[in-house]
């Protein structure tokens, strides 16, 4: 085929086109448009525009707990942090050495580079958002049953459960009325949080607490969460829709941490509004459930009419399940759902890596971005190195799995870089 690009001839005038027999007269005009249009559609993608990006470019969202730092991991995606602009739950700026392992964050960023065979699923973070579900007292422990109540409700603890390094002991070390702060999944099933990390706070005169309400009295101005009862008098920011099944977030008056009944300060805001987005991914709890084709994650509505399910369509509430697709007017239109098994989900682990800036020898431990790190693993495997080039400053790719009372990672790879 000759491939030879011929000068464009001059178009005839609009008159010569108007003299034209009608069948010529129309196909040229034809021709004008298709190319007219082709060329707006250059225009357009050339600025960034399309479907589903608000005109502005793609973009990807992401939802769940942090596993690992480098960049920050989140759905096995490494979102690279540096520039990212960081902030708490009330909007107030923070840094990314607030970030630690464990706690759920949304997280908003450009493309994702798919994963290879040698490189992990990336993307540029442009903001973070971390949010606890609780803050307040200890209230009971039940060491046998690995739970904790905290403002009414229970809490339980497993193998995915990160405590800080100040919490000694894990679970043990919250002696009842011990001021901590809890990130967590909420599942719906059996009415408890799933802690994913605890840390401890200095006494404060506000609690807080995200939950789902299960009942309402309007006239009396109070709800139920849990076990515990909030009065809402006075309270500011009361949502104009509150209603029975809707996430709410308090600021609560601090109790004594045996209390069933708390005095709402203020509500704040309890999910996140979804912005028009290339792409999705959400890990987390079936919170409310209809249909496989209409359901909600975490409080976040889902539309699976048009999606995939490679692991089965045995969803309810308090399925575990990771959702890919985009978001439409606030629903994230699914286009794959996987169930995922508790038992996957523990086995799964945590990854580090950066620049080893601590070290105790005796111990058999070393530091990463915040993260302590064990070597006494019988099954550690160590690429590139030996346990003797664990020094300041060394650079290093650690996976692991938490130590017994979750203040430890423990290594069964480490790489040297």
């Amino acid at each position: 085929m000759n491939t030879t690009h011929r000068p464009l001839r001059p178009l005839r005038s609009i008159r010569s086109i108007r003299s034209s027999r009608p069948a010529v007269r129309g196909l040229v005009l034809s021709c004008l448009l298709v190319a007219l249009a082709a060329t707006l559609a250059l225009l357009l993608a050339s600025c960034g525009g399309g479907v589903g990006t608000g005109g502005t470019g793609s973009f990807s969202y992401a939802a769940g707990p942090i596993t690992g730092f480098g960049s920050i991991v989140v759905n096995d995606v490494h979102f690279d942090e540096s520039t990212a602009r960081v902030e708490d739950a009330d909007g107030n700026v923070s840094t990314r050495d607030a970030l630690r392992l464990g706690m759920t964050v949304d997280v908003d960023g450009g493309d994702i580079a798919p994963a290879t065979a040698t490189t992990s699923a990336s993307a540029s973070a442009t903001r973070v958002r971390y949010a606890s579900e609780m803050l307040g007292g200890v209230g009971t422990v039940d060491r046998a049953a690995l739970s904790f109540t905290l403002l009414g409700q229970t809490v339980l603890v497993d193998a995915n459960t990160v405590f800080d390094d100040a919490l000694s002991g894990g679970l043990a070390a919250l002696g009842g009325g011990r001021m901590v702060e809890v990130y967590a999944l909420f599942d719906a099933a059996t009415t408890r949080y799933r802690a994913t990390r605890i840390e401890p706070r200095a006494s404060t005169a506000e609690w807080r607490l995200r939950g789902v309400v299960s009942a309402l009295d309007t006239a009396a101005r109070s709800l139920v969460i849990g076990a515990a009862t909030f009065s809402y008098a006075g309270a500011a920011g009361v949502p104009a829709d509150l209603a029975v099944g809707q996430f709410v977030r308090l600021r609560v008056q601090s109790a004594a941490p045996t209390a069933t009944r708390f005095n709402v300060s203020a509500f704040g805001s309890a999910t996140v509004a979804l912005p028009e987005r290339a792409g999705a991914k959400i890990k987390g709890l079936v919170t409310a459930f209809t249909s496989p084709s209409s359901f909600s994650v975490n409080g976040q509505p889902v539309n699976g009419a048009a999606a995939s399910f490679p692991n089965g369509r045995a969803l309810g509430v308090g399925t575990r399940v990771e959702v890919v697709g985009t978001v439409l007017s606030g629903v994230l239109q699914a286009g794959s759902v996987s169930v995922e098994s508790e038992q996957a989900a523990q086995g799964r682990g945590f990854e580090i890596k950066g620049s080893i800036s601590a070290v105790n020898a005796a111990l058999h431990t070393f530091v990463v971005r915040g993260v302590t790190v064990g070597t006494s693993r019988s099954d550690l495997r160590i690429d590139d190195g030996s346990l003797l080039d664990i020094k300041v400053g060394r650079e290093v790719e650690v996976k692991g799995l938490l130590s017994d009372d979750g203040t430890r990672l423990d290594a069964t790879r480490i790489k040297f870089d």
